[in-house]
């Protein structure tokens, strides 16, 4: 039984509801996160004197990578987070913005690693 007037929208204001928002603002932020992160790296090439490409020693990969791969998770990260909140909760609709961080993280580092490595080889 409802006790708001006739045409009134009842408002939702629960945690999940705030959650879910927060986990698709993660999402949205995946691809300006990628663009910082990748001018992390290429300045901290730069400030190394080092081009990326073929014939840099495995340290300086790795100083570069590793921040790199530190800014773009924060929004994965987040996603993946809020997401799990959501579906705790027993609302299905987090596992969406939580597969994409989730996969945008993983299919990230994966790659980094895989290209140091075959740099490196």
């Amino acid at each position: 039984m409802s006790y708001g007037s006739p045409g009134e929208r009842p408002t939702q204001t629960a945690p999940a509801v705030i959650w879910y928002r927060r986990a698709w603002i993660a999402v949205v932020l995946i691809p300006v996160f990628f663009i910082l992160a990748f001018a992390v790296g290429q300045g901290l090439y730069s400030l190394m004197g080092y081009q990326p490409g073929l014939g840099i020693p495995m340290w300086v990969d790795l100083v570069a990578t590793v921040p790199t791969i530190a800014v773009f998770l924060v929004p994965c990260t987040a996603a993946v987070l809020y997401g799990k909140r959501v579906n705790g909760v027993g609302d299905r609709r987090g596992l969406v913005p939580l597969g994409i961080g989730a996969l945008a993280g993983l299919g990230l580092t994966v790659l980094n690693i895989v290209t140091i490595i075959n740099d490196h080889l």
